[in-house]
């Protein structure tokens, strides 16, 4: 599900996504209330203006916590701190899915990464 709002002119789509895992794999005891932690990425085709966008993975559950940071890339994907502001907001886990909002606030599409980290 993509939504689109008033203030967008190119949509993101994932070129470059996560591997499926299972959650057997990595598994250690972490303590507290934590039982696992998982880190990913992904990369996204250019894209400006704000969206719903949804990252589909196997490690997350309407009980996970969902940390999702943005960040701007060059042609060899090596993220950078540019001019344009990339913001991540409204971080709803699913099933097996995230649904977030993301506004880069510039006037052409720029490609992007999101890093997201998953607590169980």
């Amino acid at each position: 599900m993509t939504a689109t709002e008033p203030t967008a002119t190119r949509i993101p789509r994932i070129t470059q996504g996560l591997q499926s895992a299972r959650h057997e794999e990595h598994l250690a005891a972490i303590g507290g209330n934590l039982n696992a932690a998982w880190r990913g990425w992904v990369f996204w085709s250019p894209g400006n203006g704000t969206f719903n966008l949804q990252i589909p993975w196997n490690v997350i559950g309407t009980d996970s916590t969902v940390v999702i940071t943005a960040s701007e890339i060059d042609s060899n994907n090596n993220r950078f701190v540019g001019a344009a502001p990339f913001q991540v907001s409204s971080i709803a886990p699913g099933n097996g899915i995230v649904t977030f909002k993301i506004n880069i606030g510039w006037n052409s599409p720029l490609p992007m990464r999101t890093d997201i980290l998953v607590f169980n």
